[in-house]
């Protein structure tokens, strides 16, 4: 490890893949029965590899050349089309794809960490892949078999690109009000698709030979709302009777997005129609495509806060490597004793509770996304009493890890910087670049705000808050007596009593929304959606706490290990560390819940009042 390049925590995604969520299990089930665990291992170290070496490589480079539209078509920076090629020959396209259409069919639970080092890698380039796979997923889902063989197939193979075009520019969150119309064709063949859509990942580049848009649009005659909306298959080219890729189907790239960040990804503003000929296939059946595209836009959300972690561990590692590197100034402990040595900064209380903090929140959420990741396979495929069970972890923790994953990640990587001081603002060393990177994964798939509405005035009150419910079942299979000392017994104590504020704070906004109306109740929702995330993260810290009390003890014969002994044994350090990360997240970052219970309950409303719209 350096500090100058991306690597991913193979031995932190080993323990959470293996210790703390049992997920070598997945191949006991009917869908997985074609896996052992050790084929899991192996896709996870040749996938982080193959991220390090491949998507890795031209990261830098990449971000420096950009994308550019040449004579109306996009030229990705150099190296991308090789390594999309590599990516998509090596399977990787395909991995959660269904298998009948050419995917891998891998958990999503073991795949994570391949996508969490993808994304560290390189999230520019991650980005297109990605929408790749997400839209074949949805043409294999609500697409007839003639569909699939046509254009999930190719998409799964690599051969084919995909986006998933929603926003325009008069209407990005707000979807109901896009104004992109469709229109059948006299021979009912196919639907005549006009429009214009902004903010495309994907929406054209040099990597695949076609590509397929997944575009809502609004048929004649349907109603006004979310509820007119359907969704089309449009392909960049229109297919042969062969099924190949011919002439064009009227679809214009009008430019590429200059962006703050991720700049070597085609971020595109497409024209749909201009002449009147742009050829789209409807998917499934008129006005189900706002459900359909929640499917992707659910698994997206999931997939952005990988790339939050990704970063966000990358910057890390950075960051750790450079303290250890970096000789600066004498140990506070000497005094002002000149003669001392110098210290590697990794020494100095402020670095270290930097690199600490920078290592709690990587790790918590790590614990959380990857939850979540399990939490779905067991929905989707576990025994049947217990899919309900999953099925609410699933949908409550969904815009918790969405917004843990961006916004902390993000906040990991501004540490990074701090930790490095002025070459961390320097485009020498990578968290500048990474900073710019990881900005869009908070907007992306919906901001943290709109992920804070759907908590709060969605999850928090369907079947009269039955998911809040069953993740507090979750958090009560944690207690004190499981610890095997006395610090970490007192700290999940500590952390219950966090559980308690965070229930007493989702009852007031509850109450708020009743008696002062639905403004006030969600005002404080972004910070209370930031609560759960500490919660959660806290709560897979301190599970991970006592599995390394117990394999200390056999280590060491003792969970009460201290640093000397610790030191000596590579496994025990990594145990050692694990206690120690979970007791610094408990009560450094932890507390900041109690500011916003303290919010919540002053009902001060004064942005509300502020003539802010005058």
């Amino acid at each position: 490890m350096n500090s100058t390049e991306y690597s991913a925590d193979r031995r932190d995604i080993q323990f959470v893949q293996k210790e703390l969520f049992p997920m070598d299990q997945l191949a006991d089930l009917e869908a997985f029965k074609d896996f052992s665990p050790d084929d899991f291992a192996m896709v996870v170290s040749e996938g982080i590899q193959f991220a390090e070496t491949v998507f890795g490589s031209i990261n830098v480079s990449g971000d420096q050349e950009g994308t550019h539209l040449v004579d109306g078509k996009v030229v990705t920076a150099k190296g991308f089309a090789e390594a999309w090629k590599a990516y998509s020959e090596s399977g990787w396209m395909g991995m959660n794809n269904d298998p009948k259409w050419g995917g891998q069919g891998l958990p999503r639970g073991i795949t994570v960490g391949v996508q969490e080092a993808l994304f560290g890698a390189n999230p520019a380039l991650y980005v297109t892949a990605m929408l790749t796979s997400g839209s074949a997923g949805l043409i294999t889902t609500f697409g007839d078999d003639e569909q699939n063989q046509l254009f999930s197939t190719k998409m799964i193979s690599g051969e084919w690109g995909g986006t998933m075009c929603l926003s325009e520019p008069n209407a990005g969150s707000a979807v109901g009000d896009i104004t992109t119309s469709a229109k059948k064709s006299e021979d009912g063949s196919h639907y005549k698709i006009k429009g214009t859509k902004q903010w495309i990942s994907g929406g054209d580049h040099d990597m695949a030979e076609n590509i397929i848009h997944l575009v809502l649009a609004r048929i004649e005659g349907a109603p006004p709302g979310p509820k007119g909306i359907s969704l089309f298959i449009v392909p960049k080219r229109r297919l042969d009777d062969q099924g190949n890729p011919a002439e064009d189907n009227d679809v214009t790239t009008v430019r590429v997005e200059h962006k703050l960040g991720i700049k070597a990804s085609p971020t595109c503003v497409l024209e749909f129609g201009t002449n009147d000929d742009c050829h789209g296939y409807l998917l499934e059946g008129e006005q189900r495509g706002l459900a359909q595209m929640f499917k992707l836009m659910n698994e997206a959300r999931l997939t952005v806060a990988y790339q939050g972690l990704g970063s966000g561990s990358g910057a890390y590692r950075n960051a750790l490597a450079y303290a250890r590197e970096r000789v600066q100034g004498i140990p506070i402990e000497q005094g002002k004793d000149q003669s001392a040595p110098r210290a590697s900064i990794v020494l100095h209380p402020d670095v270290r509770r930097d690199l600490m903090t920078m290592k709690a929140i990587v790790e918590g959420v790590r614990g959380l996304i990857y939850g979540v990741s399990y939490y779905g396979d067991m929905a989707h495929f576990g025994p049947e009493e217990t899919k309900g069970y999953y099925s609410d972890l699933v949908d409550i923790l969904t815009p918790v890890a969405k917004n843990a994953g961006a916004d902390n990640g993000y906040e990991v990587v501004r540490l990074g910087i701090q930790v490095l001081g002025g070459v961390g603002y320097t485009e020498e060393f990578p968290l500048a670049q990474t900073l710019r990177d990881t900005k869009i994964a908070s907007i992306y798939e919906g901001t943290t705000g709109i992920q804070a509405l759907d908590l709060v005035t969605r999850k928090l009150t369907l079947r009269g808050g039955e998911m809040y419910q069953t993740l507090l079942k979750e958090f009560n299979t944690l207690t004190p007596d499981q610890a095997k000392t006395a610090t970490t017994r007192q700290a999940i104590e500590s952390w219950q009593e966090h559980v308690e504020s965070l229930s007493a704070t989702v009852a007031s906004l509850g109450n708020l929304a009743t008696e002062l109306g639905p403004r006030e109740g969600v005002f404080n929702a972004t910070e209370v959606t930031v609560f759960f995330g500490d919660v959660c993260s806290a709560y897979y810290l301190l599970k991970s706490a006592v599995i390394a009390e117990q394999r200390l003890e056999e280590l060491l014969g003792s969970a009460e290990a201290d640093r000397e002994k610790a030191r000596e044994n590579e496994e025990a350090r990594f145990y050692f560390n694990k206690v120690k990360t979970a007791e610094h997240y408990t009560y450094q970052i932890l507390p900041r819940g109690w500011a916003v219970a303290a919010k919540v309950r002053s009902r001060n409303f004064a942005a509300l009042d502020a003539l802010l719209e005058e």
